[in-house]
């Protein structure tokens, strides 16, 4: 019996057609039909577009389509879902989806750095390698994966690294997941349990999260004229393992003891936010001791990501703390 997987398509650059010149790229309509003609023969191919958008206009509504289009999907038979996306926010929608995908089956996100008419276009061999990743025995029980270059990555790793090479994705801090093959998925770590994942979908739009980063002669000074009442949460991306300077603590303990939950990530790329290298004011320890919770490893857009899915779900300071910790580094 041959494989079946579902095709789902919110759009992105895999889906583009360019000028003549080679610049200009816009949504194409009929980009793909064409891209999945391409699919090797052996899988039974469903196909269900959602919408054709840029990723950056890529909002929680769609996500909420995409889950109920997949969950159907695997229900009625299909062995794994596809989705591809515009590249620019591709990790978040899948850090996103990973917090809500329920089912066994693999949702497997692929897109391509250059338009369906480029000579080199990277996607198709990135829609084949998604399929084949979606109805690998191997991926089952994973989640939500990446797959492009060949490589598949787990959400809650995987990174945009690059805004112009086809090689754009990495995963920090492990690496790559497996690598593609034609009848499977071969595994080049045993990943680590699931995190805790969010009942349901994403509402419409979710509770207003701002991300602020943090650097030299930043104080914070946007957070004078936002008042408590009008942010649900902060993100903080700060300095180093996870700091602000010191002039910023006031404003933050404001917040704080508002009830605004504060997250802080590091803006640094790889080692994340620390919990007790630091004790000076601005610090990790002191901005633990405000009532702040580290992001861990993770990056400030899937941390605020991740506040948001927390928010809308209605969990209390204590639940958003422990949900966090699982990210801890």
């Amino acid at each position: 019996m041959s494989a079946r997987a579902a095709v789902l398509s919110l759009g992105g650059t895999i889906v583009m057609s360019q000028d003549a010149a080679g610049g200009n790229a816009r949504p194409d309509d009929t980009a793909g039909e064409r891209l999945l003609a391409t699919v090797e023969a052996g899988v039974r191919i469903q196909a269900q577009p959602l919408a054709n958008v840029s990723s950056s206009d890529v909002r929680p509504h769609h996500l909420a389509a995409v889950l109920a289009a997949a969950r159907t999907a695997v229900d009625e038979g299909a062995d794994g879902v596809v989705l591809t996306h515009g590249t620019d926010t591709l990790e978040e929608t899948a850090f996103l989806l990973e917090r809500y995908w329920d089912r066994e089956a693999p949702l497997v996100v692929t897109g391509a750095m250059r338009p369906a008419c480029d000579l080199g276009a990277d996607g198709p061999a990135n829609l084949r390698d998604a399929v084949r990743a979606a109805t690998a025995p191997s991926a089952r029980g994973l989640g939500v994966l990446v797959v492009l270059d060949g490589h598949a990555h787990l959400a809650d790793q995987v990174t945009k690294a690059s805004s112009r090479s086809v090689s754009a994705f990495a995963s920090v801090p492990a690496g790559p997941l497996g690598i593609v093959e034609r009848d499977d998925l071969r595994l080049l770590q045993r990943p680590l349990p699931r995190a805790a994942r969010v009942p349901g979908s994403p509402p419409d739009r979710f509770p207003a999260v701002p991300v602020l980063t943090a650097g030299l002669d930043e104080d914070l000074e946007l957070l004078d004229h936002l008042p408590p009442e009008q942010l649900r949460g902060l993100v903080i991306a700060g300095v180093g393992m996870g700091h602000v300077s010191p002039a910023a603590m006031p404003r933050l303990r404001r917040l704080l003891g508002g009830g605004v939950p504060v997250v802080v990530a590091s803006r640094t790329a790889t080692g994340g936010t620390s919990t007790h290298h630091y004790a000076y004011p601005g610090s990790e320890v002191d901005l633990l001791a405000a009532g702040a919770v580290m992001a861990g490893l993770l990056p400030a857009p899937k941390a605020r990501l991740l506040l948001q899915a927390l928010l809308a779900d209605g969990a209390d300071a204590v639940r958003i703390r422990e949900v966090f910790e699982a990210y801890a580094s």
